[in-house]
């Protein structure tokens, strides 16, 4: 992998990264971070992916990609929370939540505005992937800020092969996270 540094269009005395995979000379294609700061990066055991963990505001809006080298090319594999974002609003519905957000119906219709996720780790080499999802830790999220659960994801159709709670989330998977993950409270619902 190359690294680089370009002037950032949006404020040229900041930098951004550019990442290009090469093999023998020869480019397989470039890959983008998917956040602003934080960003970190790790291959597959089989060397055959890698995802990009990245935040914006190096707080939260953080987010993942996936890539792929296939048939001598890099791809990026599209849509992969899908699923997870959805178990996500099931679960934690922004409309019953405690003290709920005035706009709660527009948050359950576009939950990647006000759910953040990270990459974890690899599992089955390079066919799926540990997640953690977590709403918005703020206020205006009510009684489901902070509110988090575990997944893993079948690489590259994003179907959910686990669900995890944050203590089995915590017990499986700390050793692979690169902060202290503290469970959170339960979520408050407002009652029916």
């Amino acid at each position: 992998m190359q690294v680089s540094y370009v002037p950032n269009p949006r404020d040229p005395s900041l930098e951004r990264v550019t990442l290009a995979v090469v093999r023998e000379g020869k480019l397989l294609g470039s890959a983008d971070p998917p956040g602003t700061v934080e960003d970190e990066i790790l291959w597959a055991p089989d060397s055959k992916a890698f995802f990009i963990n990245g935040n914006n505001n190096a707080n939260s809006d953080y987010h993942f990609a996936v890539y792929r080298l296939l048939d001598s090319k890099l791809s990026v594999v599209s849509d992969l929370t899908e699923h997870a974002l959805q178990d996500m609003v099931r679960s934690f519905p922004p409309c019953r939540a405690k003290d709920p957000y005035d706009k709660c119906k527009e948050l359950a219709a576009d939950p990647d505005g006000y759910i953040g996720t990270a990459a974890i780790d690899w599992v089955q080499n390079s066919s799926a992937i540990v997640i953690m999802a977590e709403v918005t830790c703020s206020s205006s999220m009510g009684g489901i800020t902070c509110a988090v659960l575990g997944y893993e994801l079948e690489i590259p159709s994003g179907k959910l092969l686990r669900r995890m709670e944050p203590k089995a989330l915590a017990s499986r998977w700390q050793h692979s996270m690169a902060w202290k993950f503290n469970i959170p409270d339960p979520p408050e619902f407002a009652d029916k």
